[in-house]
């Protein structure tokens, strides 16, 4: 209640200050809506003949891929798990936007922009339709569902904006709004969840508040479905000031307040097999916080990127060893990258970067050491990110879920949720008892011509603390030790070449080198294996 009072005043005086500061100077007319940044994608101006004007926009990406080993063997070694209630091609799944996949398939996301936006510029709208599935006779012909009585073609983006005096706006919606995501490591915050969210853009100072409503209990599809508690949802409170002394860097200090009150304590074997395997407490109410800072700047060919955050909080009532638990972890992050497109003609741009999480070190305290963001966003970072990734595309045997590399499925016997993405709670995720990870991350970016673009990554992974897994092919024998130290490294390459400016067909190929963290890993998990995991796809892409 009290943080609740807290972040009222604060944007209540942020109100304040938008309303108190001088009055800018008229804004010119807008001229063309597809160059504006407060409406959505959209390429083609529609001729209205009136004040509001109008733009239409699509993105197709049909992505064959051919995967092998996701589960680095595990299903060779073994004819089931949970004793023969589970296949043996479990951890061979893994979920991305489109939904579970395995081994080959074709995905497709095609969306279609929508954007109305007056001269003045007093309001904005953006609306964005989207069919996101893997595809076969079933998926089409039912448009979208994998039955033919749902669809997936659906609402995916709106997002609508009020202007205010003094350059700031308010906006209602979801849409993407990211504390950290793209020119970050992804460490705190970025997704699409519905909200409200203000704005004051400056030259020197930006501003940006956001309430996000990611769980409630309150709505459901019939009245018995309803909670019997009040308030009893998930929602963050966030926002960033970004103080930029010139055109070449920028400081953000941001701030994200994460009150959990409906994601139980519990483990994936609990998830998957209940009760009395696993581990299960209750449903706390856990309040978590992060506040950090991001640096990112340039100089000459040079580009930076520093960030660090540090999480706290309290988890009460968790009905396991302890009542109550501390949330006390932190997580550091950098980048450096040179572009040699002076000497070279064009650009070849290396890159060397770092990042370290904490991991919880005794299982036996009232502390979570193990660092979660409010969603693990790793996979959306500029530096080590890719859609192309193995470990950013749900990996259970790495202990990642989607868009994160952290190892958020695994710790060492108190599974507190503390963060992670919506999606999947209750999965056994967001652990703030995992053990954290360092990533190395080295690659380069060449692009000899306007319309090629060769990337390739490196990242090399390390587990910081000992932890537990339980044996999920026979759960009678309980859980094994595994330590701290290599995991693996994963290898990234992506090719794009654009046919014109609108279209472009990409090429892809990933590959998972597992090293003894895997081997333990799996071991422990009922049968030891250490293949590599690989990813092949292409990506064919129509967008204006």
């Amino acid at each position: 209640m009290k943080m609740r009072k807290l972040w009222t005043t604060l944007a209540a005086a942020l109100l304040l200050i938008a309303f108190m500061s001088p009055v800018s100077a008229q804004e010119d007319e807008v001229q063309d809506i597809t160059k504006e940044t407060i409406v959505g994608p959209g390429s083609i101006e529609v001729k209205t003949g009136k004040d509001v004007l109008m733009s239409f926009g699509a993105t197709a990406r049909l992505i064959p891929t051919a995967e092998s080993n996701w589960d680095f063997g595990l299903s060779d070694n073994t004819d089931s798990f949970l004793l023969g209630g589970l296949n043996k091609d479990f951890f061979r799944t893994h979920g991305n936007e489109s939904g579970w996949v395995k081994d080959n398939y074709i995905r497709t996301e095609a969306k279609l922009h929508f954007n109305a936006l007056p001269k003045d510029r007093k309001w904005s709208f953006y609306a964005a339709l989207e069919y996101d599935r893997p595809l076969d006779t079933a998926t089409v012909d039912s448009r979208g569902g994998m039955t033919n009585d749902d669809s997936n073609f659906g609402l995916e983006r709106l997002h609508v904006s009020y202007a205010l005096p003094s350059k700031t706006r308010f906006h209602a919606g979801w849409d993407v709004w990211h504390l950290d995501a793209m020119e970050g490591a992804g460490l705190v915050y970025g997704d699409d969840n519905p909200g409200f969210w203000l704005t004051r853009d400056s030259d020197k100072l930006d501003i940006n508040v956001g309430f996000f409503k990611l769980s409630d209990n309150d709505i459901g599809s019939a009245p018995n479905f309803l909670s019997d508690d009040g308030d009893n949802d998930r929602t963050v409170y966030a926002g960033y000031l970004a103080w930029k002394p010139d055109k070449i860097n920028k400081v953000k200090v941001l701030y994200a307040f994460d009150r959990i009150r409906d994601v139980p304590a519990n483990d994936l074997l609990n998830y998957l097999a209940g009760a009395p395997f696993g581990i299960a407490g209750g449903i706390p109410d856990t309040d978590s916080h992060h506040a950090g800072i991001l640096y990112t700047g340039t100089s000459g060919g040079f580009s930076w990127m520093g960030e660090a955050v540090y999480q706290f909080g309290q988890a009460k009532d968790v009905g396991l060893q302890y009542d109550d638990y501390d949330i006390n972890a932190y997580a550091l992050a950098a980048d450096f990258s040179y572009d040699f497109k002076e000497q070279a003609g064009f650009q070849v741009k290396p890159h060397l970067g770092i990042m370290y999480t904490s991991g919880d070190d005794d299982p036996s305290d009232d502390e979570l050491g193990g660092y979660e963001g409010v969603t693990n966003a790793q996979r959306f970072a500029n530096a080590w990110g890719g859609e192309n990734t193995i470990i950013g595309d749900t990996n259970m045997v790495l202990g990642s879920l989607i868009y994160g590399y952290l190892p958020e499925l695994y710790g060492n016997g108190t599974p507190v949720f503390t963060g992670g993405v919506q999606n999947y709670t209750g999965f056994g995720g967001g652990r703030g008892d995992n053990p954290g990870m360092t990533l190395y991350s080295a690659g380069i970016t060449i692009a000899p011509k306007k319309f090629l673009i060769f990337r390739t990554n490196v990242n090399v992974f390390n587990w910081n603390e000992d932890f537990e897994i339980y044996n999920l092919v026979n759960p009678l024998k309980g859980p094994s030790p595994v330590s701290s130290g290599y995991v693996g490294t994963e290898w990234d390459n992506e090719v794009t070449f654009a046919t014109s400016k609108n279209s472009f067909i990409k090429g892809q190929a990933s590959a998972f080198f597992p090293g003894d963290g895997i081997e333990e890993a799996t071991e422990a998990l009922g049968a030891k294996s250490d293949d590599t995991a690989t990813r092949l796809a292409m990506e064919f892409i129509i967008n204006f």
